[in-house]
């Protein structure tokens, strides 16, 4: 048999060997290729995916943690708060409990307290505090509405029954003590108690919409059709970004799974046929539950399409290698099977050697253009690697400049000071200039935001300083609306006006004067720092002009002009015009654009 197919193959004309030889060469790896890849990408997609359900799952059950925990801290500084009320504490005693009318200068000042706690923590929705006269004081006045409802509930019942520790009830909609009688609400409770005598003050609520809940893995990936969604440990969804399934029963083929287990990342039938991949994580000490389904057929959606383009191109490569066979010659043939060998090393990504011409033909100048190619790819590799690192160092010196110990340590001897001299009303303001400013340092994470809250960062970072140095500056600040809404990398400003007070106003020796304008020119903004402190030496300024700080890691006026060219490119920077003993004007120039134009790299 073997000596038959010899026999044939040799009798045979060279374009019908080609076509012998080269039709299995292309269409059997095209198909291998197309049957290999779809397991292959098939199996990763599904990997990554349970390895970033694991992270997500993590991350959300922490932030509702934290929300939960936070609620619970309402309620105890409430009850710090509450217990300062001298007025409460009496009313409370003897006959005056149910004779005197409404206190209306003390429902202001518990209304206050309950208001000043919800400030520090945001999460929470609403509170509502009843006195043991049944009296009503609240965040909001729509809460007030279902009062003799709510006297009646069993929530009114089993936090005067409690001993002080707050009580969790579950996700529901009510018709009384909430802002919003259509929204679901999760509720704790609390016995507010007086700290000295230990006797009971009245019963303190607090909500948390469900929204805040959902908004934390809303916020996670792209929404899908079932997505993320925590259930209760009867197996009641209490949140999901799906509105229609809220307080209703988890599907009962999946319950049974999930309520069976600590924790779980399988496959199971879907209610549809197919597959989905679900997770389950528990959290909280309410033994709830952070679901997540995702359809295993939308999963691999991309995997099939393309496997389906693999097996078309195959197809399309296999008719192209008949005509072409037929077509070409051993002299021609044989160069391309050469070509196609180095296209192969470079698909492999091994491009640092380049193709080795030996033609002068077409298939030579491709090869040409090829090497000619390949060496534009190194030298952008190592371009990008360069400016990777130059941004992995100036966020580095970002953190490190967003945190500064000194100025937060100096800043808390300050209002240490101030309350010890009695200006507590001074440092209230410090207080709130110091966590204005570190909120925006912060700002989650996110580098680029508005110019409205860069001129807050700044605003607050001289307000302390101007509290501290009282007798070395004032500032001003002339930003138009219309700028405020375009973006900028954080911390763009703060370094420039704090370059003022260190190394321009404070050698001056006499009172200074700093002012920051904003000037739009047409596609660009112009930032403006001017002080009219002691400038710069000629030698400095140079300084100031090279592409790196002096000091490695650092975070100075050389470092933001290098970090704004990184975002927007050459054109881009800081300008610096001074003269000795006269000042200096620095000049932040930056495309206007506003944050959702820019991504983070």
């Amino acid at each position: 048999m073997r000596t038959r197919i010899v026999h044939w193959f040799r009798n045979q004309r060279i374009q019908t060997k080609i076509i012998a030889i080269y039709l299995p060469l292309v269409f059997i790896p095209l198909l291998t290729l197309g049957i290999f890849s779809y397991q292959i990408n098939t199996a990763s997609s599904i990997n990554k995916t349970k390895k970033n359900v694991q992270d997500e799952s993590r991350l959300i059950t922490t932030r509702i943690d934290t929300i939960l925990s936070n609620a619970e801290s309402f309620a105890n500084v409430s009850m710090l708060e509450l217990n300062k009320e001298e007025k409460l504490k009496l009313k409370q005693k003897g006959d005056q409990l149910n004779s005197d009318p409404v206190d209306y200068e003390l429902l202001r000042a518990i209304e206050n307290r309950l208001d000043f706690a919800k400030m520090i923590f945001p999460e929470v929705e609403s509170a509502l505090f009843i006195d043991r006269a049944e009296n009503v004081y609240s965040t909001n006045s729509n809460m007030q509405y279902g009062t003799e409802k709510g006297l009646r509930s069993e929530i009114y019942r089993d936090v005067n029954k409690s001993n002080g520790k707050p009580i969790w009830f579950p996700m529901e909609n009510r018709d009384y003590w909430v802002t919003h009688t259509e929204e679901p609400i999760l509720t704790i409770g609390k016995k507010i108690l007086d700290t000295e005598t230990l006797e009971p003050l009245g019963i303190l609520l607090v909500n948390i919409k469900e929204e805040t809940l959902s908004s934390v893995y809303r916020s996670i990936g792209p929404l899908q059709p079932n997505g993320y969604y925590i259930i209760d440990e009867q197996g009641t969804i209490i949140s999901s970004q799906n509105k229609s399934e809220m307080l209703q029963p988890m599907e009962e083929m999946s319950r049974v799974d999930v309520m069976s287990q600590e924790s779980m990342m399988e496959e199971i039938p879907g209610p549809d046929g197919h597959n989905i991949l679900l997770s389950s994580v528990g959290f909280s000490k309410m033994n709830w539950k952070l679901i997540n389904e995702i359809s295993v057929r939308e999963l691999t959606r991309d995997t099939r399409q393309v496997s389906q383009i693999i097996l078309m191109i195959g197809g399309i490569c296999l008719i192209l290698a008949v005509l072409g066979a037929i077509m070409l010659s051993r002299s021609i043939g044989n160069p391309i099977m050469q070509l196609s060998k180095q296209m192969k090393r470079i698909r492999e990504e091994n491009i640092d050697q380049p193709i080795d011409v030996r033609t002068n033909d077409e298939i030579g100048i491709l090869g040409s253009g090829l090497n000619v190619m390949l060496g534009r790819i190194n030298d952008l590799l190592v371009k990008v690697k360069d400016e990777q690192k130059k941004k992995r160092e100036y966020e580095l010196a970002l953190i490190q400049n967003q945190i500064k110990p000194h100025f937060f340590y100096n800043t808390l001897d300050l209002i240490y000071v101030l309350c010890k001299s009695g200006e507590s009303e001074t440092a209230g303001k410090a207080t709130k200039s110091l966590a204005d400013y570190y909120r925006v340092a912060l700002s989650n994470g996110q580098e680029i935001i508005t110019i409205r809250e860069e001129i807050r960062n700044v605003n607050s970072y001289l307000s302390i300083q101007r509290t501290r140095y009282s007798d070395l500056f004032d500032f001003q600040i002339k930003i138009q609306d219309d700028m405020m809404d375009y973006a900028i990398p954080k911390l763009t400003l703060q370094p420039l006006v704090e370059n003022s007070i260190y190394h321009g106003l404070k050698e001056k020796g006499s009172f200074g004067h700093i002012q920051i304008e904003g000037v739009k020119k047409d596609d660009v903004l112009e930032l403006i720092v001017k002080d009219d402190g002691i400038g710069f030496s000629p030698n400095l300024l140079k300084q100031m002009h090279r592409k790196r700080s002096e000091e490695r890691g650092s975070f100075g006026l050389s470092s933001v002009d290098e970090r704004i060219k990184l975002y927007y490119g050459e054109r881009y920077g800081t300008r610096i015009h001074s003269e000795p003993g006269e000042g200096s004007e620095v000049i932040v120039v930056i495309p206007l654009t506003t944050r959702g134009d820019l991504q983070d790299v």
